[in-house]
């Protein structure tokens, strides 16, 4: 029988805070546990094993920050504004819910090759954006490498936001990543 979600609340809460503090591999059961006010016993009702909670939540936090970029992109009209809208959702999320961003970026290259083919991430609304942008001739190139470009570009600023080598909030960045993205996409 399916435990309902509010008993898996306090939990998920305390796991994500602690993945994110001290590290995945670093945190155990017991932690998460006693974190969360409950016992072990009651974190195994939910989820198998430790490993379960975090692709768990990798892919419920995957899924908002997909649903996020998409949004933001389909809201806005021309692809320029497109770009600016990621930026700024990506960004926001960050200022917002640090956690759930520091989560999906740190776990992100662990988990995200065992997904099944049929979730998305983040790396394929930005291809579709970079597609979108090929198709209307306002970018040209290979749509792989170009969607890798913009990834790198919005998440190394915000690693450097993470670490403290950019001051904070992420959303104060959001226009100038956007203008160095799309001076990139459209070449020279």
């Amino acid at each position: 029988m399916a435990r309902p979600p509010k008993a898996r609340k306090p939990i998920k809460d305390a796991a994500l805070q602690l993945f994110v503090e001290s590290g995945v591999h670093a945190t155990g059961i017991r932690e998460i546990a006693k974190a969360a006010g409950c016992s072990e016993a009651a974190l195994y009702r939910h989820w198998a094993n430790k490993e379960a909670l975090v692709a768990s939540l990798f892919r419920e936090h995957l899924q908002e920050v997909n649903h996020l970029l998409e949004q933001a992109i389909v809201e806005a009209h021309t692809f320029s504004d497109k770009v600016r809208a990621a930026a700024g959702a990506v960004y926001q999320l960050y200022d917002d819910q640090p956690l759930v961003f520091r989560f999906v970026l740190l776990v992100q290259h662990e988990l995200a090759k065992h997904l099944e083919p049929e979730i998305r991430t983040p790396h394929d609304v930005v291809t579709d954006l970079v597609n979108e942008g090929i198709a209307s001739g306002e970018v040209k190139g290979d749509p792989a490498l170009m969607a890798s470009w913009l990834a790198g570009i919005f998440l190394n600023t915000a690693t450097y936001v993470l670490y403290g080598r950019l001051p904070p909030p992420m959303i104060r960045y959001a226009d100038p990543v956007a203008e160095v993205a799309l001076r990139i996409l459209r070449g020279p």
